[in-house]
């Protein structure tokens, strides 16, 4: 595959990143974490190896790109899930399956703080927790519009339902393994550890 020209505008610049956060999620989505290295996302996207590197400092920059854009497509899909909620219970449902709808953002939520972030320079992690809480932000005030409740409790309450989210995730995100290879007794207990189920389990109130 030919190597691009390289990116001259901010509109070029800005297409070409997308092209690699495009690239990087189909890998993903393909192959897995492990294979998304940054020469196989610099081959999908037909650029040079370097070229990346003037847009994502590293490979965990790279994926909490991909991340950020599912947490983006996650949120939009959330607003449009129930215009009138009726509860803390719906609102809780509707929370747990719109986010374990797609499976890669749920394998990224797993890990995205514990695994990815304690790799990045002072300025990439202080980027990533600014456009983190921009995306909160917007899904408090989705809450606080639905809910009916004060601005400062529907930031609360979102910051109490994302970090049951996120571990929920890391328990129940399960290896790529065939489910009829395992014994009887662990493919009953990984039905059980549901995201959906377990979500619900820690996040209402008994």
């Amino acid at each position: 595959m030919a190597v691009k020209r390289r990116a001259r505008s901010d509109a070029q610049k800005t297409v070409r990143e997308s092209t690699i956060v495009d690239a990087a999620e189909a890998l993903l989505r393909r192959a897995g974490y492990d294979a998304m290295t940054m020469q196989a996302v610099a081959t999908a996207s037909g650029l040079a190896k370097g070229t990346l590197y003037l847009y994502f400092n590293s490979r965990e920059t790279l994926v909490l790109a991909v991340y950020g854009r599912l947490f983006d497509r996650w949120v939009d899909d959330f607003a449009m899930v129930s215009p009138d909620l009726t509860g803390f219970d719906q609102l809780c449902d509707d929370f747990a399956r719109s986010y374990a709808r797609d499976p890669l953002f749920l394998q990224l939520a797993g890990f995205a703080a514990s695994l990815l972030e304690p790799h990045l320079s002072a300025d990439d992690f202080i980027v990533a927790k600014r456009l983190m809480a921009r995306r909160v932000k917007r899904l408090s005030g989705i809450v606080c519009s639905r809910m009916k409740i004060d601005p400062v409790a529907a930031q609360h309450l979102v910051w109490r339902l994302l970090t049951i989210a996120g571990g929920t995730a890391q328990m129940t995100v399960s290896p790529r393994l065939d489910a009829s290879a395992l014994p009887d007794d662990v493919r009953a207990f990984a039905g059980l550890a549901e995201f959906h189920t377990v979500f619900l389990n820690a996040a209402k109130p008994t």
